[in-house]
């Protein structure tokens, strides 16, 4: 069986939810595994570039851990593709970012994508420096967010479908929208996006769903992301934070 590590980026351990465990068991490929890690320290959500921040240190020790324990490759549980850029630097095997998978397969689908988020400017703001470090702009008709915040979802499914539908009809009659992609993977085992598609009459990517099929292809194609493009970073001396002491061991300190 080939293993996946999927990294949540929060110091909650969201796998404890029947719901997420069992969407997450449904929407992986045949022959893999989803493996569940996560930071051991961080904020309840991940909102915003400070919240990345804070989190940023125990989500890397998850992926050189995953790199250690064999996994076969690395989805990070977020739309934001919180350390993106770092995971890959310090990963042998694949690391893919739910929002960088789905905006690039979005423009195999159609010509212009809506981006759509939970609540908050920041998060708005996320999605829109995603789109710009992908050199997307010219693609992308609009970010929008719903109106529940993220740790509202959970307790209040219905509404977030409602409210999401709304959002997606808006995208496509308003701004020209061809393709939806969601900017939170907290949506994706809270809502059910067949009905929406049939109402709205375009595809609407789940990015989780998009990265782990994404991790699982690469996986059985043996290729990984460009060491050229993402290559080792130097080692050296460093003050060591007692509660990472050994994680970066041979990766970053001599």
């Amino acid at each position: 069986m080939k293993r996946i590590a999927l990294i949540g980026v929060t110091g909650v351990d969201w796998w404890i939810d029947p719901k997420k465990k069992n969407f997450v068991r449904a929407v992986t490929p045949p022959g893999f595994v989803c493996e569940n890690m996560h930071a051991r320290f961080g904020t309840h959500s991940l909102e915003s570039n400070s919240d990345e921040a804070y989190n940023a240190p125990f989500i890397l020790e998850q992926v050189v851990l995953a790199n250690k324990e064999g996994m076969d490759a690395i989805v990070i549980d977020c739309a934001c593709d919180p350390i993106l850029d770092a995971a890959r630097e310090v990963s042998a095997i694949p690391v893919v970012g739910p929002r960088k998978a789905a905006l690039h397969l979005a423009l195999t689908l159609g010509t212009k994508f809506t981006i759509i988020t939970v609540q908050g400017p920041s998060l708005m703001k996320c999605m829109e420096s995603g789109v710009r470090k992908e050199g997307l702009e010219a693609f992308c008709a609009s970010v929008r967010y719903l109106k529940m915040p993220v740790l509202e979802i959970a307790k209040r499914p219905e509404e977030a479908q409602v409210e999401l539908l709304a959002v997606c009809k808006q995208a496509v009659l308003e701004d020209g929208a061809d393709v939806i992609v969601l900017g939170c993977t907290g949506l994706s085992h809270e809502v059910d996006l067949k009905p929406i598609m049939v109402e709205v009459g375009v595809p609407v990517l789940d990015p989780f769903v998009v990265a782990v099929r994404t991790a699982a292809m690469l996986v059985d194609a043996g290729i990984s992301h460009s060491k050229i493009a993402y290559p080792l970073p130097p080692r050296k001396s460093i003050v060591e934070d007692p509660s990472l002491k050994g994680a970066f061991d041979r990766i970053l300190r001599e």
